[in-house]
């Protein structure tokens, strides 16, 4: 069974996704930093702001080929290079090696992944290939930011799954990018947009139905998982939940037709408004879901630590999740992880590292956590100044 947990010496599962080795060049503040990874927990210690994030940031470019910061690439590359380079050595569950490469090239405007060598046609089919779940303080803007962070959320994990659903995400995105040309064109030349409008609404009904059908079905079958997960962390105190809030259809079972007839009717009944603010109103681009404990909603009444165990459990349920579906553990990246967490929580979180694959945490002081450690096999690196050596 993939991710059995805890082996017979102790340590982490043998199975899952495993990076054995990182390489970095002018990659952020690393000019040069090679890693060998131990297969179960690997720690990077060191003073905030010397690199230890971006060390996360680089094993990121294999799975999603971007920063999962969603930095732009030139942002990247470290100050006066003109390339940076990231690659890594991947063993899969089946056993079977790879190596991966990212090289990006400023002077060219370019960025060229390769697998073994080869290079896919379109990026898109990287994505979940090798498939990893990330939690670190940019996140919590998924608790506590606007909508577009939360969708981001749920795209991003559909995305790993499904290239079904990226290929759907894709052709929405495209469409609404047309259609919004449209409209402000149209608002900014004082003219109707006429029957050019059509074929795009076409396209947004269709690939955004089915955004909207996929979101509600993920939804439903996760958020008792996202529950079980934050009610062991919170040590059984609180009912966490989380509702998909679409303006397109509200049932709990929605019937393809009819989302798509109440999305086209949308879309027709707003035209007009939508002329005069020259942009699409309707979709499930402004759609949202709500996160509550104890039914109340997280954003209005939430203190600072609910917010962060609710997304530590809502990555350790993701993490299960792309496991289940992906029948392979996906590397799990936790940068500080344990701020505005109190003690028993954090031992709780540290406790389910045990059935979990290959992780690598940061932390400003490894020593905080030295006795919950012990169970696990431990391989420790310092980050100083751009630089990473085991210890």
């Amino acid at each position: 069974m993939v991710g059995s947990g805890v082996n017979e010496r102790g340590g982490l599962s043998e199975y899952g996704m495993k990076v054995s080795h990182l390489s970095l060049e002018r990659f952020r503040n690393h000019r040069s930093t090679a890693i060998d990874l131990g297969e179960a927990v690997n720690i990077l210690h060191g003073k905030n702001g010397h690199g230890k994030t971006n060390v996360l940031e680089g094993l990121s470019y294999i799975s999603l080929t971007k920063s999962f910061f969603g930095a732009a690439d030139r942002t990247v590359l470290q100050f006066g290079a003109p390339v940076f380079f990231v690659e890594a050595t991947i063993r899969t569950d089946a056993g079977s090696t790879h190596t991966l490469r990212v090289i990006y090239d400023d002077r060219l405007g370019e960025k060229r992944f390769t697998v073994n060598g080869v290079e896919p046609e379109r990026s898109s089919a990287v994505i979940g290939r090798f498939p990893f779940v990330v939690l670190s303080p940019e996140h919590d803007a998924v608790t506590v930011g606007g909508p577009a962070e939360r969708r981001r959320w749920i795209d991003l994990l559909l995305s790993q799954i499904s290239p079904v659903y990226l290929e759907e995400l894709i052709e929405y995105r495209r469409a609404l990018h047309q259609r919004n040309r449209l409209l402000l064109d149209a608002k900014l030349e004082h003219r109707s947009p006429g029957d050019l409008l059509g074929p795009w609404s076409e396209a947004l009904v269709r690939h955004g139905t089915a955004l909207v059908l996929r979101r509600k079905e993920f939804i439903q079958s996760f958020v008792e998982r996202f529950s079980a997960v934050y009610r062991a962390i919170a040590g059984g105190s609180e009912e966490a939940s989380i509702s998909y809030q679409s303006g397109i259809h509200s049932g709990d079972e929605p019937e393809e037709a009819d989302v798509a007839r109440v999305f086209a009717g949308a879309l027709e009944r707003r035209t007009a408004e939508e002329m005069r603010r020259g942009i699409t109103l309707t979709g499930p681009h402004r759609d949202d879901l709500v996160f509550t404990l104890d039914g109340l909603n997280l954003q209005e009444y939430g203190s600072q630590g609910q917010h962060k165990t609710s997304l530590v459990a809502l990555k350790f349920a993701e993490y299960d999740y792309l496991r289940e579906q992906r029948n392979e553990a996906p590397q799990f990246l936790l940068d500080d992880l344990f701020s505005d967490l109190d003690a028993e929580r954090s031992e709780n979180i540290l406790n389910r590292l045990g059935g979990m694959g290959q992780c690598v945490i940061t932390m400003t002081d490894a020593h905080m956590f030295e006795r919950q450690l012990k169970q696990f096999s431990v391989s420790a690196f310092c980050v100083d100044s751009g630089t990473c050596r085991a210890v």
